[in-house]
C-alpha cells in the first residue's frame, strides 16, 4: 500500500526527500524507517498498517529535527536535562508543523472517530 502524503521535509534551509520503500532485510531484520542524513532522504516502508506508518514517520522527523539542533548520535550527546530537552523539543516541533503543514496533518490525522476510541484505561465515564 502506497500513503499520500508530501515527499518533502522542509527544515529551513534544506529538504529532506520522503521515499516509501519496501524495507525487509534478508536477515529478518525489523526496519520500519530511517534517515540518511548524508543524502537528505526519509525512507518509510508502506508495509506497516496506517497508525504504525504514522508513529514511524513522526520517528523519523524527530531525528532529522533533533540532528538539526545538535543532538545527533547517542555517543555525541551531553547530559540532558529535562528542561533541555523540553525546550528544544517543543521549538523544534514548531518550526517543523509550520514549515510542513500537510505532512503534520497526515501524522496526525484519526483513522477513527474520537468516540469509538476504546477507553484504554477502563475508568468509568461520568455520563
Amino acid at each position: 500500500m502506497e500513503f499520500k502524503h508530501p515527499d518533502i521535509l522542509h527544515i529551513g534551509f534544506k529538504s529532506y526527500k520522503i521515499v516509501q520503500k519496501d524495507l525487509s532485510d534478508e536477515d529478518g531484520v525489523e526496519l520500519y524507517g530511517y534517515v540518511d542524513l548524508t543524502t537528505n532522504v526519509i525512507y518509510l516502508d508502506p508495509s506497516q498498517e496506517s497508525i504504525d506508518y504514522k508513529g514511524t514517520m513522526l520517528h523519523e522527523i524527530l531525528h532529522v529535527g533533533f540532528n538539526l539542533f545538535g543532538l545527533g548520535d547517542d555517543d555525541e550527546m551531553p547530559g540532558i536535562r529535562n528542561e533541555f530537552l523540553t525546550t528544544i523539543t517543543s521549538n523544534m516541533m514548531q518550526m517543523l508543523v509550520t514549515l510542513n503543514p500537510e505532512l503534520f496533518e497526515f501524522i496526525f490525522s484519526r483513522e477513527t472517530p474520537p468516540e469509538s476510541v476504546e477507553n484504554v484505561y477502563n475508568i468509568k465515564s461520568n455520563e
